[in-house]
């Protein structure tokens, strides 16, 4: 096999895994309404890399690794999709509490953002 043909064949692979990263982060994306979802983007597709290629790194090389890594894919997509939602829930709730400690401050600098001085 020449080398633009294995190149081809992982390309077509990555492709195969990072377009069923997808859906598990598209549910993921519903069902918290969109908060998160986009930092979740990124870490699916590389959770969905990382389980597909799992499988060939442990030797199954062959058909019946491939189909095997497509739910290894699905798995890793969903738990990254998890992980990056829950990041990013942390992220917004760190700079949430700052702004729910001091309502005054969050006035006043919404205050200065509109160019409001009074």
């Amino acid at each position: 096999m020449t080398t633009e043909a294995r190149v081809a064949f992982l390309l077509f692979f990555f492709a195969v895994w990072c377009f069923l990263g997808l859906f598990p982060w598209a549910a993921a994306a519903v069902l918290t309404r969109g908060r998160g979802a986009l930092l979740a983007l990124p870490l699916a597709l590389a959770g969905a890399a990382a389980g597909g290629v799992l499988i060939p790194a442990l030797g199954l090389r062959d058909a019946t690794g491939f189909f095997i890594s497509l739910p290894a894919a699905l798995t890793g997509s969903a738990i990254a999709s998890a992980a990056g939602i829950a990041l990013a829930r942390r992220i917004v709730g760190s700079r949430g509490t700052a702004v729910a400690s001091d309502p005054e401050a969050a006035t006043r600098d919404r205050g200065q953002e509109t160019g409001d001085t009074g």
